[in-house]
């Protein structure tokens, strides 16, 4: 993607060449305002496909085959190049944790709407299988302590599995907490009761 960091490096070389174009020499100001509307005009060149990209599993897109790449990314409804090498990072992550077709495929039953709930709905799957290798390891461990620390562990990972679950459902949702103050009379002093609900 050695594209869309030129064009990355362009774009921030046009604004530093604005934030510095000196007003006190009004020729050399015009020349790099210039030349930062020329990088600014490449830079976008660079991020156009030469072909639409399309969707695959779990709403994400499909590198071209010619670029050799393994991956998938959000669709967008104009997706670019950037679309792409995050695609590229993201999936390379969950291989190499070993959960990309389980990844997927959770991003996919969760209905992962953008990067952060397809990272999250990552993360789900890999809290997952960690969780059950390291109850499996603790069966067949035979010494009790190392089993016990296996199991602690796995139950923070299902933990941590509820947890992001629960995040991925307020996103979705647009689930918030609400803290009531509630102010009661009892006999003297007033008593002051906080209660919170899911909206």
């Amino acid at each position: 993607m050695d594209g869309v960091r030129k064009a990355i490096n362009m774009q921030s070389e046009a604004k530093r060449l604005r934030a510095l174009a000196p007003e006190y020499d009004p020729v050399r100001c015009d020349f790099d305002l210039g030349l930062a509307n020329e990088m600014e005009r490449e830079a976008q060149v660079l991020l156009i496909p030469e072909q639409p990209l399309q969707a695959g599993l779990g709403g994400e897109i499909i590198p071209p085959m010619k670029d050799g790449l393994p991956g998938l990314e959000s669709v967008l409804q104009m997706p670019d190049l950037l679309d792409l090498e995050a695609s590229v990072q993201r999936s390379n992550l969950i291989e190499r944790a070993g959960v990309l077709e389980l990844g997927i495929e959770t991003a996919k039953d969760t209905r992962a709407q953008g990067s952060v709930q397809k990272m999250i709905s990552h993360q789900m799957a890999a809290a997952h299988k960690r969780a059950m290798n390291l109850l499996a390891e603790s069966q067949e461990t035979k010494d009790v302590d190392v089993a016990c620390k296996k199991a602690r562990t796995a139950a923070k990972m299902m933990d941590a599995f509820s947890r992001a679950a629960l995040t991925l459902q307020r996103l979705q949702t647009g689930a918030s907490q609400v803290v009531q103050v509630q102010h009661v009379q009892v006999n003297g002093p007033a008593v002051i009761g906080m209660g919170g609900h899911q909206k």
